[in-house]
């Protein structure tokens, strides 16, 4: 049997003072111009290119771009998507898959994450108005789904930021179970793609993870 595990509580609509409106008009009127700032500066450093072909070079390469993201992003999935995601510097710099996972075995790659890891521990704002949330629902055993509740417990986080954490790290292939049977399961590919892109603009609170 399967264990279900939802992690995010549902937004409940209630009355909120006026004063806390105006608040909350302010955080998000100074995030939406820190947003811009931020913007502004990605486009610029996307505009720029490693012009050396050393993978050394390529690594602090990114390592650089990150450093100048960390100092105006607004929120950590900001960075990550400038950074780290699918469309980031790293990426972009490492297109061969083979290259990313040597990247990722890179001091470089290390200090991103550690800029990723400061930005997610300050009090900023989840809420990031230019990218919508996903959800991933994995089974698991109910020993393992018990161990993780418990780790979250004991390193006083939440089993989301838990996690967020473990999925943000490099995978270790030797630790990845091969089989020959055929893949089951969701196969992200064209139709995922299609529907990423039509994705509307949206402020969304932390990525949310349910484990099952």
């Amino acid at each position: 049997m399967s264990q279900e595990l939802s992690v995010g509580m549902p937004v409940v609509a209630q009355s909120v003072p006026q004063s806390s409106k105006s608040g909350g008009s302010a955080i998000g009127e100074k995030l939406a111009a820190d947003m811009i700032v931020f913007k502004s500066v990605a486009d610029e450093l996307r505009a720029k290119s490693c012009q050396s072909e050393k993978f050394e070079d390529r690594c602090h390469w990114v390592q650089q771009v990150a450093a100048e993201l960390f100092g105006v992003a607004p929120t950590w999935t900001a960075f990550y998507r400038e950074t780290l995601g699918v469309d980031g510097v790293a990426h972009r710099i490492f297109a061969q898959a083979e290259d990313y996972r040597n990247y990722e075995d890179s001091e470089c790659h290390l200090k991103v994450l550690e800029m990723l890891t400061v930005l997610r521990s300050k009090d900023l704002t989840d809420c990031d108005p230019t990218e919508t949330q996903r959800m991933i629902t994995v089974r698991i055993p109910k020993s393992l789904h018990d161990r993780i509740c418990e780790e979250a417990n004991e390193l006083n986080v939440s089993v989301n930021k838990l996690a967020i954490t473990r999925l943000l790290q490099r995978v270790d292939l030797a630790m990845l179970p091969s089989s020959g049977q055929k893949r089951r399961g969701r196969k992200p590919g064209a139709l995922y793609r299609k529907a990423a892109a039509c994705e509307p603009v949206a402020g969304q609170a932390e990525p949310t993870v349910t484990i099952g």
